[in-house]
């Protein structure tokens, strides 16, 4: 199975073990965030696309990051294993 390198919902790095959500079974996912999926489900599951792009944005921002940076890393979000 492919191991993705951001996570195929918010496009949150993956770099750490860690930062993995989870399948049914506890074992790490290899496609999405803990802040996306844990035991097997989407946490927000019935969220579209816009709304996630909102979200990140705003935890950008909530980091640091410029409002300008912000958008920029939701530009291809839509093209998401999730969101497809």
């Amino acid at each position: 199975m492919k191991e993705y390198k951001k996570c195929q919902s918010c496009a949150m790095p993956l770099k750490k073990t860690e930062d993995r959500g989870t399948e049914k079974h506890l074992e790490k996912s290899s496609m999405y965030c803990k802040h996306c999926y844990q035991e097997g489900e989407f946490l927000q599951k019935h969220i579209s696309v816009d709304e996630m792009k909102q979200i990140v944005i705003g935890k950008c921002i909530e980091m640091g990051f410029p409002k300008f940076l912000a958008r920029m890393f939701v530009k291809n979000l839509h093209k998401l294993e999730r969101w497809k």
